[in-house]
């Protein structure tokens, strides 16, 4: 507790789409808690759509947070096997650990932590109840009872290790949902963090072929895919896209996952793009969220589709190694850095669709 400071400084998100920086007391932490001072906050898509639509009450935002321990209460050393100095990367849920989804595994899933059920997550608690600092975009985060942490290896930077839960995620989308085998076709709808985070992972797994589709204003990030190893595909012309893949890869595509949000226009070149036993990985809700498929061509080519929330544990620690031994490749895809101070003016660039053209931006308290 002697190195703890008094107080810390963190970014917050206010109704109405603005944000400021504001001072936070440091609480010594109570038994199963702790501390952490982050490092590298990265920010994502859902960082940005809830300081666009405004936040009901303001929030220290920062879901993806990279930190070192600066502070453990009684018995988090034991139970977490951590120690200060150790480097972490939090996950934002906050399961409880009691019910039955917990006890299968899937924790990500706890009614806890389902946020369209309301439940609880690092980086969507209010400011308000104390101790205020439970989002990335600070000096230093709140480490509840129920957190979830993984230690990183010291060779891993705070840059990349700021990849590591979009990447799982990508890895668990890639290889559990898609059931990725070697030497299968990938196609990836957008060029996006996620976008961006499947194709490496899609790489990394093994597939003979990746592909990565975007909009004519998605060239650079296009680029940036290409550089992962990725195929680039510019869609201008929606009815076309399936067979501009197919010139590509001369073959139909085992995998597609669609990380482009709620628009619900890609499903359809999507389905196109799939060969028999193809899988389509829907990652966002589409809005409206009832669409209409074609169930004739999902029987007549034995198609599944699947959503995905989330990463596994496995996934995580897949990610971690992934990204320290290099294979990632994420390292190819530059990295934007803000201070608390221009956080705030981030997310609204972010949201206004002005912001940089690479995807990963992080946040360095």
């Amino acid at each position: 507790m002697a190195d703890l400071p008094r107080t810390a400084r963190a970014s917050v998100a206010l109704p109405g789409a603005t944000g400021e920086v504001r001072e936070f007391e440091l609480a010594p932490p109570g038994a199963g808690e702790g501390w952490l001072e982050v490092t590298a906050s990265g920010i994502c898509g859902t960082d940005v759509g809830l300081f666009a639509r405004g936040v009901s009450e303001p929030t220290v935002l920062g879901h993806h947070v990279v930190g070192r321990v600066a502070a453990l209460g009684e018995g988090t050393a034991q139970r977490r096997g951590l120690a200060a100095g150790d480097r972490v990367v939090l996950e934002e849920y906050l399961p409880c650990g009691r019910c039955a989804v917990c006890a299968r595994g899937p924790y990500r899933l706890c009614p806890e932590t389902d946020i369209w059920g309301g439940g609880r997550r690092i980086g969507m608690i209010p400011a308000a109840e104390r101790p205020g600092l439970t989002g990335g975009n600070g000096e230093f985060v709140f480490l509840p009872a129920n957190a979830v942490t993984h230690r990183l290896p010291a060779g891993l930077t705070d840059e990349l290790a700021a990849w590591v839960l979009p990447y799982a995620n990508a890895i668990d989308w890639v290889t559990g949902a898609g059931g990725l085998r070697p030497d299968e076709t990938v196609v990836v709808m957008g060029p996006g963090y996620h976008g961006l985070a499947v194709a490496a992972a899609a790489r990394w797994a093994g597939a003979s072929r990746v592909v990565v589709t975007g909009l004519p204003r998605d060239r650079e990030r296009l680029a940036m895919a290409e550089a992962l190893g990725a195929l680039p595909v510019v869609v201008d012309d929606p009815a076309a896209t399936a067979e501009r893949i197919g010139a590509l890869t001369h073959r139909p595509a085992d995998v597609v996952v669609d990380t482009v949000g709620t628009d619900p226009s890609v499903l359809g070149p999507a389905l196109d793009t799939l060969g028999h036993g193809g899988r389509l990985v829907l990652t966002h809700p589409k809005r409206p969220g009832a669409i209409p498929l074609d169930s004739g061509l999902l029987i007549r080519r034995g198609l599944r589709v699947t959503g995905v929330r989330g990463r596994s544990p496995e996934a995580i620690s897949a990610a971690i190694a992934s990204l320290a031994d290099g294979s990632a490749g994420l390292g190819a895809v530059p990295t934007v850095e803000v201070d608390l101070e221009g956080a705030a003016d981030m997310l609204s660039r972010l949201a206004a669709g002005t912001g940089p053209e690479s995807p990963h931006v992080v946040v360095r308290p």
